[in-house]
């Protein structure tokens, strides 16, 4: 931020030094003096990193998304790496959870209710065969309940052995999927993070205009929010001028006004702000007969196909038209 101050006051002295020499004549109500000003965009990286390529020089022309720097892209392109891989994992579990068990796991448990099936016809044939013996006392009464017993054992454990195959079939429970699937959604979220902080190692043009000024070279390191790239769309070049307190009701937004610049046919432009504070005459505009009134700041857009051929600084003159 200090070089673009640097750089903003350097723009400032040499317009006052243009200025200052200006004629110092009276002028007519309704002519003022004044010069053309740029609003600068100043194009900077949210993120910190060694600046790599610069790929516009001061005076460039370039168009909007034309690109202007790459910083070096570590350390976020690792941590893209991590959260996509991250997102692979996540997304495995779901897709794992809501599939169920696997053919041989099923398989396996449908072995082992084939073999829980087989004990309990074995010990059911045995319990039947014991009741009538049971009667002739050749079977006691413990026994006949140990039969029963182990005949109820093996109807529960087939019977779990089917409940749990029915439900490998169906997958995981819907709490545990939707957990996991809110685990994928939070692993998207910080790879798209990710992704973009890494693609804010590259800038392009925001708009269309004039490369003002570079402010780093390439090697040294930028910090984030720092401009790197200073540029001048032809939208934000207007004609600045200052109007008497006396002459103040003359113009209002809208209205239309001629700019005379040297060496130049005058042109059209039309006044888009009218400062509401009063303030003395700035230096910039400095004459003898002017030194003591009042001002108000008035700016005029210009057209930006024909501010594209002007630059900031130039010392104008400006007429109120019709």
């Amino acid at each position: 931020m200090n070089r673009v101050r640097l750089w903003l006051a350097g723009v400032a002295f040499a317009l006052v030094a243009v200025l200052a020499g200006c004629d110092n004549q009276k002028h007519p109500a309704g002519e003022y003096q004044g010069y053309l000003e740029g609003r600068f965009l100043g194009v900077a990286s949210p993120q910190e990193g060694q600046l790599l390529e610069l790929k516009v020089r001061r005076g460039d022309w370039v168009e909007a998304g034309a690109p202007l720097f790459a910083l070096d892209p570590e350390p976020e392109s690792d941590e893209l790496r991590m959260a996509q891989q991250q997102v692979q994992s996540a997304q495995a579990k779901v897709t794992d959870l809501r599939k169920g068990l696997r053919d041989p796991e099923i398989a396996q448990l449908e072995a082992q209710l084939h073999a829980d099936r087989a004990e309990l016809e074995l010990a059911n044939v045995e319990l039947k065969r014991s009741q009538p013996l049971s009667q002739d006392k050749l079977v006691s009464a413990q026994e006949l309940d140990r039969l029963r017993l182990t005949a109820e054992e093996r109807d529960a454990m087939t019977a779990r052995d089917q409940s749990a195959i029915d439900t490998g079939k169906l997958g995981s429970r819907t709490d545990q999927i939707n957990q996991a699937a809110a685990d994928l959604a939070n692993a998207e979220a910080a790879c798209d993070r990710a992704q973009w902080l890494l693609d804010q190692k590259v800038q392009t043009a925001p708009q269309a205009g004039f490369v003002q000024d570079t402010l780093y070279r390439v090697g040294e390191r930028v910090e984030p929010g720092q401009p790197v790239v200073v540029l001048l769309p032809p939208s934000e070049l207007r004609a600045r001028f200052y109007v008497p307190e006396p002459e103040i009701n003359l113009i209002q937004p809208g209205k239309a006004v001629t700019v005379t610049l040297d060496g130049r046919d005058p042109f059209p432009a039309r006044v888009s702000y009218i400062s509401d504070q009063v303030e003395f005459t700035p230096p910039v505009i400095y004459s003898r007969d002017q030194n003591y009134k009042y001002v108000f700041l008035v700016e005029a857009d210009i057209d930006p196909a024909l501010a594209r051929t002007l630059r900031p600084g130039q010392p104008a003159t400006v007429r109120l038209s019709p």
